[in-house]
């Protein structure tokens, strides 16, 4: 059955969980003979705990331990496939991605402020027996991790017991623990800010360890292309979580947890990913808008590849993804990775980026914005950014790679 052939892109939304329903279109593996399958079974009737409020009641003999489905709460987006533990709540207008977790130890909270959004595969910790920084206006409480107002966390970020002012950004895999960062403040990817205050507007370049109070008061000051940049994210984001609630309410649990569309906004026409034959999904792996994955490819456990901003995200034939793998492009751009791609896990792809073949990418990985060449290695740990990367070289385990001068000097694998 091929959905992305018979659900029009532009389908009104009012159509949308009639159509869907209809198609049978759900996760599974495909099939090799079904270049563009994306469904094998019917979309089963909604039970009451999938309803607002509504759980059903427990066998004899049982105590329910379930809880009613919060996805729209608020006038927010909180994806179904985020994890939530403990004394968490949320402002108006916020947006959650997949597979985040959200936990609060007994005794401490998480509090989200308006606007402001998380993105995949995040870590968002609230934990007892751990130091946390004292702030007396915090509106949360003295224990717990609180993000201000209209804060955007980039993908694979950690943060723990650490409170986040208005209008921060903390980017992809960065770790903030026992931390404040003040209004404005800009972490870059992959940055380690422990036990220390930043000050209002300062950033923290990408991939540095700022765990002395002396360092963090040294920084320097973001641009106004940073800033510009920021208020960009948030206006992405805005619409994500105001179209991501209609499509869930058009379309049901189904349309926003497995394979489905990206929802209809002003840069993205809402479009069904196309996978070709034997393509296997794991659990809890989200597949989202022009997404192409090549045949005979594994994409793994609660890793997600979203073309809800930009698109599309082509993956050749033959790729392992592992778990926890994270695909995403900005406004305008797009992901085009060849064949054979190869990752181990906690990785961010996100576009602009191009790839040759015979990619093959270690642990805890960052590479956006990039060309890359065929049948390179990027080592644990490594961050590749803004650069073109030349055809059979390896990139050192740990490196920070952001200079054309530093891809140049990289040598071939083996030598």
């Amino acid at each position: 059955m091929h959905c992305t052939n018979r659900i029009s892109r532009l389908a009104p939304l009012s159509l949308l969980a009639a159509t869907v329903a209809a198609l049978g279109c759900t996760q599974g593996t495909t099939s090799a003979s079904s270049s563009r399958n994306v469904t094998t079974a019917p979309v089963p009737a909604p039970t009451l705990s999938e309803t607002p409020g509504g759980v059903s009641a427990p066998p004899p003999g049982h105590v329910s331990l379930a809880t009613a489905l919060r996805v729209v709460v608020n006038g927010s987006y909180l994806s179904p496939l985020i994890e939530i533990f403990g004394d968490v709540s949320v402002s108006s207008g916020v947006f959650i991605a997949s597979n985040t977790i959200l936990r609060a130890d007994p005794g401490a909270r998480i509090c989200i402020g308006r606007a402001t959004n998380l993105q995949d595969n995040i870590l968002l910790l609230a934990l007892r027996n751990a130091p946390v920084p004292t702030v007396t206006d915090s509106p949360c409480s003295l224990r717990s991790s609180s993000l201000g107002e209209r804060v955007s966390i980039a993908h694979q970020a950690t943060i723990r017991n650490s409170h986040i002012g208005d209008f921060s950004f903390v980017g992809f895999r960065a770790f903030l623990e026992n931390a404040v960062l003040e209004e404005g403040a800009f972490v870059l990817h992959g940055a380690v800010v422990r036990n220390v205050r930043i000050a209002k507007g300062r950033i923290v370049p990408v991939g540095a360890m700022i765990t002395r109070q002396e360092d963090a008061d040294s920084l320097p000051l973001k641009t106004a292309a940073e800033s510009s940049f920021q208020e960009d994210v948030l206006a992405v984001n805005k619409e994500l979580a105001s179209e991501y609630a209609a499509l869930y309410e058009a379309g049901g649990y189904d349309i926003v947890t497995k394979v489905g569309p990206s929802p209809r906004t002003s840069f993205n026409p809402g479009v069904w990913p196309t996978l070709a034959g034997n393509v296997t999904l794991r659990e809890f792996a989200r597949i989202v808008g022009d997404v192409r994955i090549g045949a005979n490819s594994v994409v793994g456990r609660r890793s997600s590849i979203r073309a809800d901003e930009g698109a599309p995200i082509i993956i050749g034939e033959s790729a392992v993804i592992r778990d926890r793998v994270t695909f995403h492009a900005l406004k305008g751009t797009r992901i085009d990775i060849g064949n054979r791609l190869e990752t181990e896990a906690n990785i961010v792809f996100h576009g602009p980026l191009r790839v040759g073949d015979g990619l093959t990418v270690r642990d805890d990985a960052i590479v956006y914005d990039a060309r890359i060449g065929n049948n390179v290695r990027i080592g644990t740990g490594a961050i590749v950014i803004g650069v073109t990367i030349r055809d059979g070289v390896s990139v050192p385990d740990g490196a920070i790679v952001r200079t054309q001068a530093q891809a140049d000097a990289l040598r071939p694998a083996g030598r």
